[in-house]
């Protein structure tokens, strides 16, 4: 009876206060595993979020580079020429200027500003042809602005005689300001 008495008013809350802490510790232990993996997966989203960041700020920089980058630009030109096999006879770069006058009204947004180049470029019909279609599909943006297309030949007459061509383009490429 009096082990009965002794369980019955000792031990049995005791392990009723035991068993409560065990759900507790359990409770805190789940709830700690569920945070860890949420912060886990935040992390994993931040870094992705970071590297497609990076990878999107380089692609606008090629496309709308931050300053002139004249240096860039005439690479290109050159690029251009040699992979389409054209000669490029002479370029013409002009000083940058605003492409909008009255400027952004929007703070974030960098003023955008424009480079007139003038480009003679000769070679027969498909090089020309490959040649503006690179030229507007370059990765700096470019707007063909004008263009003027002309047959030149060799002035030797017969069936021997070569024909060429000749391209002029007015070309409008960007960039943004510092």
């Amino acid at each position: 009876m009096a082990t009965l008495v002794v369980y019955g008013t000792l031990i049995q809350p005791e392990f009723q206060s035991a068993s409560k802490l065990q759900g507790l510790v359990a409770s805190k232990s789940q709830l700690y595993d569920n945070q860890k993996s949420a912060v886990t997966q935040v992390t994993n989203l931040i870094t992705q979020f970071q590297s497609s960041t990076a990878k999107l700020q380089q692609t606008v920089g090629l496309a709308i580079p931050i300053g002139p980058n004249v240096t860039q630009a005439l690479n290109q030109w050159q690029a251009i020429a040699v992979a389409n096999q054209v000669n490029l006879l002479s370029l013409t770069i002009q000083p940058g200027q605003p492409s909008n006058p009255k400027g952004s009204t929007q703070a974030l947004v960098k003023k955008l500003y424009n480079i007139p180049t003038e480009v003679n470029v000769s070679g027969s019909y498909n090089s020309l042809k490959q040649f503006l279609n690179s030229t507007e599909t370059n990765a700096r943006i470019m707007n063909v602005t004008d263009f003027d297309f002309k047959a030149v030949t060799d002035n030797k007459p017969g069936i021997g005689s070569n024909v060429n061509y000749s391209m002029q383009l007015d070309v409008v490429a960007f960039y943004q300001e510092n």
